[in-house]
């Protein structure tokens, strides 16, 4: 199943960031991924095509992300949507609430936070396809998304994180063969002190195999590559 994408975001870069995100996820499909720059032209895309995810600002350039959800909530268009912006003020977030929405991201936010928002929707997809009633447990599992994952971390060692893990083995897959821990972090938008600690991990558990090559000028070059023997229980940790 594919899930339509709608992103309302007048900074070029963080809107690519964000594509490029969710265009690596593996395991799910979203096609097509729309980016507008304003609430009008974001108007103009919500008439055109069915949108099942809104990713949207408050700050654009023709008025405020949180009136446009009011305004569709008026006309009874509801849509599944993650509010990424850097208003941080009580009123905004409150009006963001009251307008429903999956989840709130603060400016500048980290990529395993924004991976929690977006699993939070497939969570909530789950449960509108999977079931016509729902239980007290499936609402609690929704809900309580984030304890949900702090338990799986903590069968992990102290500082590796579920989200982030799996964020960084879908990003490996999409590398080439051999790749330094400065690709990997210009990929994921996150700093190399953070990734080289991935990279650590799943080199001590054998998925990954690090080679160093001593040149004749500057510092030697570290270079990873996938154990394909262990490329099963690599794919394992994405799921």
């Amino acid at each position: 199943m594919s899930y339509s994408v709608l992103i309302v975001e007048d900074d070029p870069m963080v809107a690519d960031i964000i594509s490029q995100f969710l265009n690596r996820l593996s395991d799910v499909l979203f096609e097509p991924i729309i980016v507008v720059g304003c609430i009008e032209d974001a108007q103009v895309k919500m008439n055109m095509v069915i949108i099942d995810l809104l990713l949207v600002d408050v700050y654009l350039p023709d008025g405020k992300g949180t009136d446009f959800l009011t305004e569709q909530r008026k006309k009874h268009n509801s849509v599944a949507t993650i509010m990424i912006t850097a208003a941080d003020d009580r009123e905004t977030v409150r009006q963001a609430m009251i307008n429903g929405v999956v989840d709130y991201l603060i400016k500048p936010f980290q990529m395993e936070r924004f991976n929690q928002a977006i699993q939070k929707f497939l969570m909530l997809e789950d449960m509108a396809l999977g079931k016509e009633k729902l239980s007290q447990q499936d609402i609690n599992e929704y809900f309580q998304g984030e304890s949900r994952l702090e338990h799986l971390d903590m069968r992990l060692p102290k500082g590796i994180s579920d989200a982030t893990l799996k964020l960084i083995i879908t990003t490996i897959y999409t590398l080439s063969d051999a790749f330094s821990n400065r690709m990997l972090s210009q990929s994921v938008a996150l700093s190399r002190v953070t990734t080289k600690k991935y990279l650590d991990y799943l080199v001590e558990n054998d998925l990954l195999q690090v080679k160093i090559t001593y040149l004749e000028v500057g510092r030697p070059l570290t270079q990873y590559t996938v154990n394909n023997l262990k490329s099963d229980k690599l794919h394992h940790l994405m799921q």
